[in-house]
Formats: C-alpha cells, sequence, structure tokens
C-alpha cells in the first residue's frame, strides 16, 4: 500500500512541476511533460495494471489543471501507461537507456493522440514542439526511472491480474 502512495505522490509532484516549469529553462517554449515521463516509469517498473492505473491518475491530475484536452490527457497517458507496462519483465527492461527510448515513444503516442482528439489550427509549428517535447522528455526521463526503479525494489510487487 505504501508504493501506491508513493507512485501518487510522485504524480502529484510531477504535475505541479509541469505547471511551475520555469520559464528560463524551457526549450523554445516547451517544458517536458514531466508526468508522461513517470506514468511511463510506472509503467516499466511496474507493469500494464500499475500504468494503466498511473495514467488515468495523471490523466485526472493534468485535466484538472486545466492542461489541453482533458479526454486527450485521460486517453493518451492510459495508453502510455498500458503500453509502457508492457515493455516490463521484456530483455531490456531493467536498463536505464530504455527510460529515454520509451519517453520518446510514449510523447509521439500522446502526441498523435492529442492530434485525433483535438487538432491543432497549425501543423507545423506543432509538429516541432512535439519535436522538442520528445527531446526534453528523452533528457528527464533517466531521473523518473530511478525514482520508480528505486520504489520498485524497495516494494517488490506480487503476481499481476
Amino acid at each position: 500500500m505504501l508504493f501506491v502512495i508513493a507512485h501518487i505522490a510522485a504524480l502529484v509532484l510531477g504535475a505541479a512541476l509541469e505547471r511551475a516549469w520555469p520559464q528560463a529553462l524551457r526549450i523554445g517554449n516547451v517544458g517536458p511533460d514531466v508526468v508522461l515521463v513517470i506514468v511511463a516509469c510506472i509503467g516499466i517498473t511496474r507493469g500494464r495494471l500499475a500504468g494503466y492505473a498511473a495514467g488515468l491518475l495523471g490523466g485526472f491530475l493534468l485535466g484538472a489543471a486545466g492542461e489541453g484536452s482533458f479526454a486527450a490527457a485521460l486517453i493518451g497517458l492510459m495508453a502510455v501507461g498500458f503500453l509502457a507496462g508492457q515493455v516490463r519483465g521484456r530483455v531490456f527492461a531493467d536498463h536505464i537507456l530504455v527510460a529515454p527510448v520509451v519517453a520518446i515513444l510514449a510523447t509521439l503516442l500522446a502526441s498523435l493522440i492529442h492530434l485525433v482528439v483535438s487538432p491543432p489550427s497549425h501543423f507545423l509549428p506543432w509538429l516541432g514542439e512535439v519535436a522538442r517535447l520528445m527531446l526534453y522528455n528523452a533528457v528527464v526521463s533517466p531521473v523518473a526511472y530511478v525514482y520508480a526503479r528505486a520504489l520498485a525494489r524497495r516494494w517488490p510487487q506480487r503476481a499481476e491480474a
């Protein structure tokens, strides 16, 4: 039960950090999608069900904060958590370099869902923002992965349903 509270605290702090990211640290007016990276890392370290639940909570947090489309955030983060959970238990899933790769793919998936649910008015500037966001998320992801991996080692998971 304590690992659930630790993951919820990480998502809440990630949402607060994402909303309060300093303008000076943004790349081309784009900051990292901290909640997306945390959801992907929870999926990698805890599995599909935990990733899905983290995506659900993260989507609610971002939707409540007024970050874009509520439906796109909710669907995108749940899909990211579930698909990142598919990586768990695979050959290189415990390696830290998996985190940037999964963060890039998660950003691409969530951005495509945003594109379908709430299309941007101008496509090419949006595509540039997605490219910068993928880069930023890849840089931030090892920190979230180390935290999620430490939680997974502290509280080992029982058999997944």
